[in-house]
């Protein structure tokens, strides 16, 4: 195959991967479960996937190099589960495009996070765009229609705090040294399970199992959808997601990672039904436009940071 032939085949694998990952907030909305019951078995299910995925490719899990990253290992675990029960509380509790596009705020907080923990400066262009994305922010909450107490301003609250975690886990992965990917992954997403194991069993006191009253078609639906959560979009996907951002370049890789957001909201407003107003789109245009716009016109050593925290993660799994 020759090389414009593959990167246009990543290409594509990239897209179809980034409008599944679109289809997260619709497959949670099927699920009968609290939103940390979902992150549970979410991660349980990857870790299963992905373990498998090592092993069956000859590599071996190193316990050794997990020890000695442990203290990392267990924040980003941390903020993993946390990162993913308020992507799906914002989702509840307000809509999914709400939901998903505070939660795609993410690089602008990650520029503000490595600002205080690696002093790098904020230009005034990533200035310009924080502030914007801010004002997104005020239009999408629609806080001056319905007040400050509203469901949707709940959810812009959730799907920002799990923006945060999320670049939280993107700034901690930058101190991990001398460790496989693979390692990280499987160690962070087997915390994730054991926070949330104890988060709902003890201090939640919520099942892990679907209620008795979902029967029937509604329990086959929700089951399909759980398990399409923890094998499709958190494992398979996760694998190959990791394997096209190393062969693309970062400029493709920030376009093509914004079909997430895009599918999420045709699928809120024509599936599901959730409406928006003229003013929350145009926020959400401001929110995603300004991210995009910052991330296409970084530097290519800023770029390289960016890269980093997909770490290249999952690169041992590419065909030698």
């Amino acid at each position: 195959m020759s090389n414009d032939a593959f990167i246009k085949k990543e290409r594509i694998k990239l897209a179809l991967i980034t409008t599944t990952f679109g289809t997260i907030g619709l497959v949670t909305h099927f699920i009968p479960l609290s939103s940390a019951a979902i992150v549970f078995y979410r991660a349980l299910l990857g870790v299963i996937f992905i373990s498998v995925m090592t092993i069956l490719s000859g590599k071996t899990i190193n316990v050794k190099t997990m020890k000695n990253n442990i203290s990392v290992l267990i924040f980003t675990g941390f903020f993993m589960g946390l990162n993913w029960v308020l992507q799906f509380e914002a989702f509840k509790v307000s809509s999914v495009a709400i939901g998903t596009v505070c939660y795609n705020m993410m690089p602008i907080f990650l520029l503000i996070i490595a600002s205080f923990m690696f002093k790098e400066k904020i230009n005034l262009k990533s200035g310009v765009c924080i502030f914007i994305a801010t004002i997104g922010v005020f239009l999408v909450s629609n806080v001056v229609n319905v007040g400050i107490k509203s469901n949707e301003v709940l959810g812009c609250v959730y799907g920002i705090l799990g923006g945060i975690f999320y670049a939280l886990i993107v700034a901690f992965n930058r101190k991990l040294n001398f460790i496989e990917t693979h390692d990280k992954v499987i160690f962070q997403f087997m915390f994730s399970v054991f926070i949330m194991a104890i988060y709902v069993g003890f201090i939640e006191k919520k099942s892990f199992l679907f209620p008795s009253e979902v029967r029937g078609n509604e329990f086959m639906i929700g089951l399909i959808c759980l398990l399409l959560l923890g094998f499709f979009h958190t494992g398979f996907c996760y694998v190959h997601y990791f394997n096209a951002v190393t062969n693309l370049k970062a400029e493709t890789v920030a376009i093509l990672t914004y079909l997430d957001p895009v599918v999420a909201l045709f699928l809120s407003y024509f599936v599901l039904k959730e409406d928006m107003t003229a003013l929350q789109f145009l926020g959400a245009v401001l929110i995603l436009g300004s991210t995009l716009f910052n991330e296409l016109t970084k530097s290519s050593k800023e770029i390289g940071v960016k890269v980093s925290f997909l770490d290249k993660v999952f690169s041992k799994f590419k065909k030698k």
